[in-house]
């Protein structure tokens, strides 16, 4: 975390817990592949956000299918690439709070849990899936793709479609809570450990923002937040001299 955006003036019974806080960010200073974990995975899962923008499936289902079916190749690796990806986030958030025994701080690690599970089962059904029945489809003769629009479109799971599947849509939502919840608490967690809230509330609105998808733009903000975030607890720090006491 930000030792130096440690509060100096919290008050006693903060102080144990901002000197967890600044000896696990020193260890995470001293460790170069945390450090690796903690800034390449949100750059790596913003530059996957971008990528949507090439194949992005939106429009009629047929228009979804020809999308999907002429960048199978590309949609199919994105979505294995953000299996790694989502487990890797969950680490570095992980990573960010370790050593913090608040409530808070348990809420998030508990939250990283069903993150973890159905935020890659949301990937797979979803992202993958969907991109492995188009490449499938692309091998198909014209007349045979007819009923590939349907089969992409059961797969769906959208916020703003009403008839969304009900399985995949529930699946992302529980997974976008489960996010959001674990970063809000996160961010809770540090700013009771010492953190002001210039550090934490870019960690809390990455929650909030990563939540509505991890596609452009909403997931690539959310990533800036969360290095945002990152940055700022890792920096080195030195303690505040005590003020002189008056003659």
């Amino acid at each position: 975390m930000d030792t130096q955006d440690l509060d100096q003036h919290a008050p006693p019974d903060a102080a144990h817990g901002a000197q967890q806080a600044d000896m696990r960010i020193t260890q995470l200073r001293s460790h170069p592949l945390r450090m690796l974990v903690v800034f390449a995975t949100p750059v790596a899962f913003a530059t996957t956000g971008f990528l949507h923008l090439v194949p992005w499936p939106v429009g009629s289902e047929v228009e979804i299918y020809t999308k999907l079916r002429d960048h199978a190749t590309l949609w199919i690796t994105i979505h294995v690439v953000q299996l790694l990806l989502i487990l890797l986030l969950a680490v570095a958030l992980y990573w960010l709070i370790e050593g913090l025994t608040t409530t808070a701080a348990r809420v998030s690690r508990v939250a990283l849990l069903p993150y973890l599970v159905f935020y890659s089962a949301f990937d797979s059904i979803v992202g993958l899936s969907r991109g492995l029945v188009a490449h499938y489809g692309s091998q198909l003769a014209p007349a045979q793709q007819a009923v590939m629009p349907g089969a992409i479109d059961s797969l769906a799971s959208s916020w703003s479609h009403p008839f969304s599947p009900v399985v995949p849509f529930t699946i992302g939502l529980i997974a976008s809570l489960a996010w959001a919840v674990a970063a809000v608490a996160a961010a809770v967690a540090l700013h009771e450990a010492g953190a002001r809230w210039t550090a934490t509330i870019p960690l809390g609105l990455a929650g909030v923002v990563g939540a509505l998808d991890h596609a452009a733009p909403y997931g690539p903000v959310a990533m800036a937040l969360f290095l945002i975030t990152a940055a700022l607890l890792s920096r080195p720090w030195q303690p505040a001299m005590p003020k002189p006491v008056p003659a």
